[in-house]
């Protein structure tokens, strides 16, 4: 396995300094979505009510209104300290947002970013959406981005352009709110989404591998014809529905946060490995390669769980990574006791 280079001490500090600032921006999204919609009186049968309005945005915009009581010092309490609370945290939330935008830009400076900008933002928006660990894992080179800034590592370059972005593998909650991303996905600045075999193209061009069950059922089914055993299969079968998604970030190349609800990084090793000895054609086969030891070299750095001993087994190259030429190779994580 190619040497993989460590960040300097400037680069490290500069991701270590981006990751404390989305966290505090997490923190601040989440107090500040407890003032979604808007407070306001209703005139009923002569009495004022307090009631409180969203709008649907998925749902033809239409408004939701619930009351929450007639007009009394309770409710009227309730008015100012919504009111208050809102207008606090939309100041602390825009103050964290320009942190961020500033240290963007030394991010930019230090070329740190890996992701395009409409690809970063598109993953904001899609995290902003509710999107997450629960609704999908995303593989590909979001997640080789995601990973090299956790282990301050820089991770193999994507190959060619016509890769996708990013491979996304959909769980049971993706599938119920799919139509909400397809709305998120066709906006303006992305859409129009057009389905290409496996992949789905944005109009503005971000292009996402959808690693759908039907896809991985045709993996299986060309493995079993070519009399790959069931231990291989197991093992993709593993990567595809065990292991959860990691919380991560990644960096636009305008130095933007990219959210990533990335694939374990063992999860990521062993598929590549699969992809690039069963499915794959030679020169992608070799580029999976490369990202799967990279990927195993550095797993020991985001996830503390060890590879499992039997994918040692099926898979040198991953075993070599981690055991022999990985960054952070060490018997104990390793294999299980």
């Amino acid at each position: 396995m190619q040497e993989l280079e460590e960040f300097g001490l400037d680069e490290g500090e500069a991701l270590g300094r981006l990751e404390t600032l989305w966290s505090a921006y997490e923190k601040i999204s989440a107090e500040a979505a407890r003032y979604d919609g808007s407070l306001g009186w209703k005139t009923n049968a002569g009495l004022d009510y307090l009631v409180h309005t969203v709008n649907l945005r998925y749902e033809g915009n239409r408004q939701r209104t619930r009351s929450l009581g007639p007009r009394s010092e309770e409710t009227e309490r309730r008015m100012a300290e919504f009111r208050e609370g809102r207008d606090r945290s939309r100041e602390r939330l825009a103050r964290v947002q320009e942190r961020l935008e500033i240290h963007g830009r030394v991010l930019k400076v230090l070329r740190l970013g890996r992701l395009s900008s409409l690809t970063a933002r598109f993953l904001r928006e899609l995290h902003a959406e509710g999107f997450g660990a629960g609704h999908f894992r995303i593989g590909g080179g979001a997640a080789l981005a995601a990973y090299g800034v956790r282990a301050r590592i820089r991770m193999p370059t994507v190959g060619s352009e016509d890769e996708p972005d990013f491979d996304l593998l959909p769980t049971e909650l993706f599938v119920r709110d799919q139509r909400l991303f397809d709305a998120v996905a066709s906006r303006k600045i992305f859409g129009p989404v057009e389905p290409d075999g496996d992949r789905l193209v944005l109009g503005r061009g971000i292009v996402l591998r959808m690693l759908s069950e039907d896809v991985l059922d045709g993996w299986v089914r060309h493995m079993s014809r070519a009399g790959v055993g069931e231990d291989e299969i197991d093992a993709l079968r593993w990567a595809v529905e065990v292991p959860e998604a990691v919380p991560l970030l990644a960096v636009g190349r305008d130095g933007s946060p990219a959210p990533v609800a990335a694939l374990d990084p063992r999860a990521f090793a062993v598929l590549a490995a699969v992809e690039a000895r069963h499915v794959a054609d030679d020169p992608t086969a070799a580029r999976l390669a490369e990202q799967a030891a990279a990927v195993a070299g550095v797993a020991a750095g985001i996830v503390s769980e060890p590879f499992e001993r039997g994918h040692l087994a099926l898979f040198p190259e991953i075993a070599d990574a981690v055991g022999g030429g990985g960054l952070h190779a060490h018997d104990g994580i390793v294999m299980r006791p």
